[in-house]
């Protein structure tokens, strides 16, 4: 729709450039434009020859009686061809007719919509026919363009008015967004995107054509108000201030949806209004086939208030809000902060904004919110009912155990699981195929390229015999299974393969919670503030699953601040610590490098914990419970548990089952570890 909007708006621009004659209002406004214009000429000769031939073919003006311009004119000369030019074309405008024209009556709508008074719907006119007519385009190249841009030279010159006036005119129509600014000082400013679409396209005629280009499509959403009980207090507050807001006319109302992403935001602001029985319109994210610029997207808010605000029913959904939010935004070619504050506190329509990363957002425009939400990751049996219901709604069938398989393996917003149910029916697929597309749009939906969950981790049989740690395990766990709090962090750190991980598994199965573990992939984002958003989620997640978090290598994102380089290398640590100190349930770091971590982090540990090489006893019980070798007299410095399971897997696979060799196997996995302890020696 936008490529042929573009590709109509190029025809029909070719086509008045190229045209001899204009229609009868557009003579009426040229005509009048130049008798304001004419006793003001400042003419650039070598130049305005060309303009006056191509002025006298499409006004239709008289050859015979039009006085000959020539490229050098004396003072008389150039007084006596002004004033019979003058006189040529009042006597032109005063033949004019015409009943009806449907650009006049576009103008005319369009200024009712942005409630413009004559001044401004002169402006405004003025800037439209610049689009459509080349000679206007062109006029203020010959009339004082060296001192006064074309917005001064109309309003001091035909429209007459003050300087201080046209400011404070410019000032209004930019409140009200019709213009954008546009150039590197902002000096030049045009109408807006979507003005130039309803006069640059043929195709937009009627009212209801020119209202649907300038407001879009009144939004609605597939989703329920049980699809969202997960947040029934926050549905009922958000509902009761919308519809208060709009009985009362309340100006400034603002509400914030924040968190993770494919959480439901969107929809659940669409909801809203959906059962207030309020019109909600989004602010545009992209013009004419383009990305939006801040300006863009700011200038469409504006436009969206401003026709609105005559409708005592209606809201704006600003999705991606840190797009115009965001911290530390250049000021440079750009709306102001303070332009924006404007914005959100005197709206007279409320708006639904929209964000996945509130840590980039600035806090001056936080503290503008009337009511904030946030949105953390949905539990398993919440998406499997939404998925249930989309399901249903769109009378597709899927084996009831598929689809619990496909909620545990792709987490992904309810509208793309709206979106793989319609492709898959539109090529007549079945469940297969439709976890085709559940698959291709979670790609899409996480940016990652494995998307599938991997399996959930077989706990193998924990033995904590084979486990050598400074504290005591076995006591650790019965009294934390007795005192019955799950408020507790653990760091548990020493060489790799000792059984840090699994012991944290065997707790969290102890009593009897959910794991849910990070590894430094899961978190760490190139992108700035995605890794702190991430961090967020985790521990957003872990609260609402009440599970135990594992994050393994923490010493990727818990490294010492005072040997940060960059901001966004504290800012990480600061999040994970702000985090960690008022998380309600067990937290469980594991590292290989204890040295490195923040030395803040490991304050807020509630134990922190070694776990160190297998003693000489312990060596021996491994080979008893992976070889069942009993009464093994090996002296081997350096053996893990993990290094037993190794030589295990590598045994079986060549049937080896020799005492001798097992030894020396295990020899030579410790062989290549690198840790200071063992010093290159082999033996107790």
């Amino acid at each position: 729709m936008v490529n042929k909007l573009i590709e109509n708006y190029d025809k029909l621009n070719d086509k008045l450039k190229g045209r001899s004659k204009c229609s009868a209002f557009e003579c009426a406004v040229l005509c009048r434009y130049l008798i304001k214009l004419i006793d003001n000429f400042n003419i650039n000769k070598s130049e305005f020859s060309f303009f006056y031939r191509d002025l006298i073919s499409m006004l239709d003006l008289p050859r015979s009686k039009c006085p000959k311009y020539h490229e050098y004119l004396d003072y008389n000369e150039e007084l006596n061809f002004r004033s019979t030019l003058k006189q040529i074309i009042i006597a032109k405008l005063e033949k004019l007719t015409y009943k009806k024209s449907s650009l006049k009556n576009k103008i005319e709508f369009v200024s009712n919509l942005y409630n413009l008074n004559g001044i401004e719907q002169e402006i405004v006119s003025f800037y439209i026919f610049k689009v459509i007519n080349r000679c206007v385009d062109e006029l203020h190249k010959y009339f004082d363009g060296f001192l006064y841009e074309e917005f001064e030279i109309f309003g001091i010159q035909v429209l007459e008015l003050k300087i201080w006036t046209l400011n404070r005119i410019k000032k209004e129509l930019f409140k009200k967004g019709v213009f954008i600014k546009q150039g590197i000082n902002d000096s030049k400013f045009v109408l807006n995107s979507k003005i130039l679409e309803v006069f640059g396209n043929p195709e937009i005629k009627t009212k209801n054509q020119i209202k649907n280009l300038l407001l879009g499509k009144s939004q609605k959403t597939e989703l329920n108000w049980k699809d969202f009980e997960h947040l029934t207090k926050e549905q009922n507050i958000a509902l009761n201030i919308l519809t208060s807001a709009i009985k009362n006319h309340a100006k400034g109302i603002n509400i914030l949806l924040y968190g993770s992403v494919g959480t439901g935001k969107t929809q659940f602001a669409k909801l809203i209004a959906n059962k207030a029985k309020c019109d909600m319109y989004l602010v545009s994210a992209e013009f004419m086939d383009k990305e939006a610029s801040r300006k863009d997207r700011l200038s469409d808010l504006s436009s969206k208030q401003t026709i609105l605000s005559k409708s005592s029913n209606s809201c704006l959904l600003f999705d991606e809000a840190e797009d115009v939010m965001n911290r530390g935004f250049t000021e440079f070619g750009s709306a102001s902060k303070a332009y924006l504050n404007t914005l959100i506190e005197e709206t007279p329509i409320p708006i639904f904004w929209t964000t996945n990363n509130i840590y980039d957002v600035d806090p001056a425009f936080l503290r503008r919110m009337t009511y904030t939400v946030e949105f953390e990751k949905l539990t398993d049996d919440i998406r499997l009912n939404i998925w249930k219901r989309v399901i249903r709604k769109n009378k597709f069938k899927i084996d009831n155990k598929k689809l619990v398989e496909l909620n545990k393996n792709y987490e992904i917003p309810p509208s793309l699981i709206t979106n793989a149910v319609k492709t898959t029916k539109l090529i007549n697929g079945y469940q297969d195929d439709f976890e085709i597309f559940v698959e291709n749009v979670a790609k899409v939906a996480t940016k990652k390229k494995n998307v599938k969950k991997k399996k959930e981790f077989e706990m193998k049989e924990y033995n904590d015999n084979l486990v050598n740690t400074d504290l005591d395990i076995k006591d650790l766990t019965a009294k934390i299974k007795t005192c019955g709090k799950l408020n507790f962090s653990l760091c548990l750190y020493g060489e790799p393969g000792t059984g840090k991980s699994l012991y944290a598994r065997y707790l969290a199965k102890e009593l009897r919670v959910e794991v849910i573990m990070k590894r430094a992939s899961d978190l760490i984002s190139k992108y700035v503030g995605e890794t702190e958003q991430n961090i967020a989620d985790a521990f957003a997640e872990a609260k609402s699953k009440k599970a135990m978090l594992i994050f393994d290598e923490a010493d990727s994102f818990l490294q010492n601040r005072s040997n940060a380089v960059r901001n966004w290398e504290i800012s990480q640590v600061n999040e994970m610590l702000t985090w960690m100190e008022a998380h309600e349930y067990p937290f469980v770091c594991t590292t290989n490098l204890l040295d490195t971590l923040d030395e803040a982090s490991l304050r807020r540990f509630t134990f922190k914990i070694k776990f160190d090489f297998m003693t000489k006893e312990q060596v021996n019980t491994a080979f008893d419970h992976f070889f069942g070798i009993k009464n093994a007299d090996v002296s081997i410095k350096g053996l893990t548990a993990g290094d037993f399971a190794t030589v295990k897997k590598k045994a079986d696979f060549l049937c080896i089952t020799d005492l001798d060799e097992l030894p020396k196997m295990l020899e030579d996995e410790v062989r290549v570890k690198k840790s200071k302890e063992l010093q290159n020696s082999v033996g107790f």
